[in-house]
């Protein structure tokens, strides 16, 4: 089995996310693992006449997710942040797959996947639907197995040296802090930069230089939200940017404001919670 292919980071202002939404993890077993990261679940229960926005930064994977009233949709890596207003009591469950992971399971290439999200009946017929009313009339255990039971009996015949492949190329990304560049990778792994180009856009939709920016973003925004007062200019040089000016522009590219602006929203947030637990 590959190691992680996806960190548990991306959720923006964590500690202000943390009193509104209760976002769970669960494993997925067997051999589905080979295709699916994890499950994952989101349950908010809001003081009536009051919502809440929870920003998320994409991992660049396809999430297969159940609601309650949009059922079951596919959802493809984006290329900016995601917004989700809550209001009232809810909950969505989740299945994230790995980046490639559902390009590998269903056939369906990666330059269709970025950006998309469709009903999951498109891609797995109208028994997605039922599936969907099982997940939601279920504790999120329950309904783990029942999308390991839904998945386990489509799971390929083959094994895809590729995706193999690809498995090894984003474990090592994810890990190795070194990588900043698509030529150590190319380097690393005995290949050249155009071919990890046609690889990761077959698979996944996006290039390996967007790669090492999400992930380094998810760093930078982890680091930010736990130490806003850190120095910004060191930050981006130890996550691999040339300097400061390249760190911002990628980081505010992505989220939409720079990580000075961020860190101080991640401060406001962290004295609020202070002041709540007084």
């Amino acid at each position: 089995m590959t190691g992680p292919t996806a960190s548990d980071k991306g959720i923006l202002r964590p500690q202000e996310a943390a009193r509104h939404i209760d976002l769970r993890r669960y494993p997925v077993p067997g051999p589905l693992g080979r295709y699916v990261e994890r499950y994952w679940s989101v349950h908010w229960d809001l003081p009536e006449g009051s919502s809440y926005e929870s920003v998320v930064v994409p991992h660049p994977c396809v999430n297969l997710s159940f609601m309650p009233v949009l059922g079951a949709e596919v959802h493809g890596p984006g290329p900016a942040v995601s917004r989700h207003p809550l209001t009232g009591r809810g909950r969505v469950f989740g299945a994230k797959f790995r980046p490639g992971g559902f390009t590998a399971f269903t056939g369906i290439e990666g330059t269709a996947l970025a950006d998309w999200v469709a009903g999951a009946a498109t891609v797995f017929g109208p028994e997605a639907d039922a599936l969907s009313a099982v997940v939601m009339s279920r504790e999120d255990g329950a309904g783990a197995e029942a999308v390991t039971a839904f998945l386990a009996e489509r799971m390929p015949e083959r094994v895809d040296a590729r995706y193999e492949e690809l498995l090894r190329i984003v474990t090592a990304m994810l890990e190795d802090r070194s990588i900043t560049r698509v030529d150590q990778v190319a380097s690393r792994f005995f290949t050249t930069p155009k071919a990890l180009q046609r690889l990761f856009q077959t698979y996944i939709g996006l290039g390996p230089k967007a790669l090492i920016c999400r992930y380094r973003i998810h760093d930078a925004a982890d680091r930010l939200a736990t130490e806003p007062d850190v120095d910004l200019a060191r930050l981006a040089a130890v996550l691999g940017w040339s300097d400061q000016a390249h760190f911002t522009h990628d980081f505010k590219d992505l989220i939409g404001f720079p990580p000075s602006e961020y860190a101080a929203q991640c401060a406001s947030a962290g004295r609020e919670l202070v002041m709540a637990h007084r």
